[in-house]
């Protein structure tokens, strides 16, 4: 697909502005296209396109100038460390909102949703039938399909990441993915940490299982969490900590590889057993964050298990993941067949034809492209709203991917007032409580923007901007 040149500029000054590189008036349109080599018509399309989203204001006799951005501070989650029984009390209000028919789910993530992928599901699946999965099924080994766990370690070689296929055992997603970690890990015997904010899928699981949890606040700077981490497992031990170091669901952040081997180390000598949730694959840049269980040395000793699935990227519907075991396959392996059902071989040769055609990947660059659009054209229809908030500790996140924005309230705001007050129009948001096991972030939230994009979304994210000013000015 052609990418025109004033969609270029476009997309440059967009991440220049995000990045705080540029702020201020932007060069004259005449300056720009001498200095680029480019037509004055091109540059001045790219000028209009960016001040019909939002992102630069055009001053009569004076040039185009950056739409001041809200403060970026980065969020102080805190440095208590609390240990909660987690009870089975699920937030049911919120939970029914993102079921509801007459309600736009901005609350719940389905980022594979913005790609219908059924024509291609379609084909795969008669292919697969061809296989005589019933067949194949009385042969196939506990670990899954060794063709599709080869074609697994073949796609994630892509972005360097280099595993053995022994190491990866086919689960039926990401559910049963934490509970054969947790299982294998012997970690609901005594205290689990876990980052927070926590994913969400990690708390409702945590609860069920009654768990003792340790939280972690996450730290602005990771030496400082690190520090912290040791803190709480002086004061009381544990042999397992949960995280997403790849998008953090609902924060976004992303821990670079130094601070991924650093958490790599203090675990090794803690002897703790690191559980990662991993969405790198919808990084919206060109190289996906490696995953925690890449970066273990073969001489090291720290036990990580990579929880993975194909919800995030291909379809809701299809329950089909894996495990990526260091130091641990066998415990996973035994969990397994123990406490787990087989996965579906049809889904299983489905996605590794998926894989071996490339067409998977292919399917990931289409559908990383349409998050980050779906991104851009978020921000800019929430932009002008939010222009109108004055409050100095009113905060968003500039996600890198993922499918998520994080947002911070003033102190003296609550996010379940507001997500009452969305609710009334028709819209669900996810609060900040949902997140922790004690009612802390109570003035955060958050919103998805990875869902398809149509005319109900572009309505309602702009009644959502318009809401937000309201409640946060008054």
């Amino acid at each position: 697909m052609a990418v025109f040149k004033y969609r270029k500029i476009v997309d440059e000054i967009m991440t220049a502005i995000e990045q705080g590189h540029l702020k201020g008036k932007l060069i004259s349109v005449r300056t720009f296209a001498k200095q680029r080599q480019l037509g004055i018509s091109t540059v001045m399309q790219a000028y209009h396109e960016l001040e019909r989203l939002g992102w630069v204001v055009a001053k009569p006799k004076r040039g185009y100038f950056v739409v001041a951005r809200v403060n970026a501070e980065p969020p102080n989650y805190g440095r208590q460390i609390n240990r909660v029984l987690a009870g089975l009390t699920l937030d049911r209000a919120v939970q029914y909102s993102f079921n509801d028919d007459d309600i736009l789910p901005l609350s719940c993530t389905a980022p594979s949703t913005v790609i219908d992928p059924e024509l291609l599901l379609n084909q795969l699946h008669k292919k697969a039938l061809a296989k005589r999965p019933y067949k194949l099924w009385m042969q196939d080994p506990i670990e899954g399909v060794a063709e599709f766990r080869l074609a697994i370690c073949h796609h994630l070689l892509r972005s360097q990441q280099i595993f053995n296929y022994k190491k990866v055992l086919v689960t039926n997603g990401r559910q049963e993915g934490l509970m054969l970690a947790l299982t294998s890990a012997r970690a609901l015997d005594q205290p689990i940490a876990v980052e927070s904010p926590m994913s969400f899928y990690f708390q409702t699981m945590l609860k069920q299982f009654n768990a003792d949890v340790v939280e972690i606040p996450m730290q602005a700077d990771y030496q400082d969490e690190l520090a912290l981490l040791s803190s709480a497992y002086e004061s009381q031990s544990f042999a397992t900590y949960l995280l997403n170091p790849n998008f953090a669901d609902p924060t976004g952040r992303v821990l670079s590889s130094r601070e991924k081997v650093q958490l790599i180390e203090w675990a090794e000598i803690h002897h703790v057993t690191l559980i990662e949730y991993d969405r790198g694959e919808l990084y919206f840049g060109s190289e996906r964050p490696a995953t925690i269980a890449s970066l273990v040395s073969e001489e090291s000793s720290c036990r990580v298990i990579c929880i993975a699935d194909f919800y995030d990227t291909v379809s809701p519907t299809i329950s089909l993941g894996y495990l990526l075991c260091i130091n641990s396959f066998d415990e996973c392996q035994f969990a397994k067949q123990t406490v787990a059902e087989e996965p579906s071989i049809v889904l299983q040769h489905m996605m590794q034809e998926m894989m071996n055609s490339g067409r998977y990947h292919k399917h990931l660059s289409a559908l990383r492209c349409q998050i980050h659009q779906n991104y851009n054209a978020t921000m800019a229809l929430l932009r002008p709203h939010l222009a109108r908030i004055t409050a100095a500790q009113f905060y968003i996140s500039q996600p890198s991917g993922g499918p998520c924005i994080w947002f911070q309230l003033p102190a003296h705001l609550t996010s379940q007032a507001l997500w009452h007050k969305v609710l009334e129009n028709k819209l669900s948001i996810a609060p900040g409580a949902m997140f922790t096991l004690d009612n802390r972030y109570d003035n955060y939230f958050r919103v998805t923007f990875a869902l398809p994009w149509n005319d109900d979304m572009i309505n309602g994210i702009s009644l959502l901007g318009e809401i937000i000013a309201d409640y946060v000015q008054q």
